[in-house]
């Protein structure tokens, strides 16, 4: 079991689950065709700061699974669904947990089975 997280902002959000569809740069390709039934995604929102999961890949990764998505900018994308534990909660509740980020800014896509595992115990401890 790995985590991956995708990033979103307030223009690609609601997209985002309108298709229930992730998408990314076309670096983050082979990391996506790698995902399994038994992984974890999780969505990081740039605008907001904010981070929800898990959710969970359905079928396999891929190149443009729906060309159209995103004005064609994010090719790499997966097909996910929503779990009865998904939140949305701060960033900044598991930020410690992420440890290593892109330009000192964005997390690192892929996540440690011991990531995830820290990750959901503070979702699943989260009250609104």
């Amino acid at each position: 079991m790995k985590g991956y997280i995708f990033r979103c902002n307030s223009k690609t959000f609601q997209e985002v689950f309108d298709r229930q569809l992730f998408g990314e740069e076309i670096m983050y390709l082979p990391a996506i065709k790698q995902i399994s039934r038994e992984d974890y995604l999780f969505l990081y929102n740039t605008s907001t700061f904010e981070f929800s999961g898990p959710y969970k890949p359905i079928g396999k990764g891929g190149e443009r699974i729906i060309p159209e998505a995103w004005k064609g900018l994010f090719p790499p994308q997966i097909k996910f669904e929503s779990l009865p534990s998904t939140k949305t909660i701060s960033f900044s509740k598991i930020e410690k947990i992420i440890k290593r980020f892109r330009k000192n800014i964005y997390p690192d896509m892929e996540l440690s089975e011991e990531q995830v595992k820290l990750i959901l115990s503070i979702i699943k401890s989260t009250n609104f």
